[in-house]
């Protein structure tokens, strides 16, 4: 069974390949794809499991993103990431 915390359970896949989850609310998450230039893709390659929240398909982002299981807005995810 699929689990939002746990991304390597997740089962959906965007059209690019990427691993997505839809909560029961029909918020969206997708992973952080490694390929991108960004401080977040290069977390992701180093091994961090990163997904971006987003209000739903072809909707805006939430300003939500999940690192490793743990949910946190992404001016919590640079103090804690990338500010250090």
């Amino acid at each position: 069974m699929p689990d939002l915390k746990k991304m390597a359970s997740w089962t959906g896949r965007t059209q690019t390949g990427l691993r997505r989850f839809y909560t029961p609310q029909g918020r969206l998450w997708i992973e952080q794809n490694e390929a991108r230039d960004s401080p977040w893709a290069r977390l992701a390659a180093k091994g961090h499991d990163i997904a971006w929240e987003f209000e739903g398909p072809k909707l805006g982002y939430t300003g939500r993103l999940m690192i490793d299981g743990v949910i946190m807005t992404k001016a919590q995810a640079y103090e804690k990431y990338l500010w250090h």
